[in-house]
């Protein structure tokens, strides 16, 4: 069975992250990364099988044991475009990992990351708003207003967007229960 690759996920610390079960093998064995971003790997080895113990990589050259329960982080520097591949210390256990350089920035490509962006806060202003058109609609019968209420459902509207664009802009806390040993 051909395993299908794993995309690098982005960390709030600047790396890119993936997490690699190590059991009979490496899963994900098949890893796509963005060039020009450091890499960490945390590897977690749920194998007592001797070969499972060390992961050695073509380049940079680096070899490093690996926790016997647990996890291990291994952090790679930013590379070029190109192929790294990965073994365990006897060359059974295989896996690699394909650093590709990010599509150009046409102005179409740059709208559509920012409407990717945009999508979370403003779809959760709307599912917001929408919870609110009970209380606006009491509010608009008490009244007897509907030119209030309309008003008062856009400003609801605004104001959800407004709380869902000021979060998206601050910075994520790292989580500081972090645990892993790094070798």
């Amino acid at each position: 069975m051909i395993e299908q690759p794993v995309q690098a996920r982005r960390g709030s610390d600047g790396y890119q992250v993936v997490n690699v079960a190590v059991d009979g093998g490496y899963h994900p064995a098949v890893i796509m990364a963005r060039a020009g971003v450091p890499l960490r790997l945390v590897f977690s080895r749920d194998d007592d099988d001797a070969c499972s113990e060390r992961v050695v990589f073509s380049d940079p050259r680096v070899d490093r044991r690996l926790a016997s329960r647990g996890t291990t982080i291994v952090d790679l520097p930013a590379r070029p475009p190109g192929a790294v591949r990965f073994t365990c210390g006897m060359g059974r256990y295989r896996g690699s990992i394909e650093f590709a350089e990010e599509r150009p920035a046409t102005t179409l490509g740059r709208l559509m990351d920012q409407a990717d962006r945009l999508r979370a806060p403003l779809g959760t202003a709307l599912v917001r708003w929408i919870w609110s058109m009970p209380i606006i609609a009491l509010l608009a019968l008490l009244a007897f207003d509907l030119t209030a209420a309309i008003v008062m459902a856009g400003a609801a509207f605004i104001g959800w967007v407004a709380v869902g664009l000021w979060g998206l802009g601050r910075p994520l806390k790292a989580s500081e229960g972090n645990h892993a040993t790094r070798h």
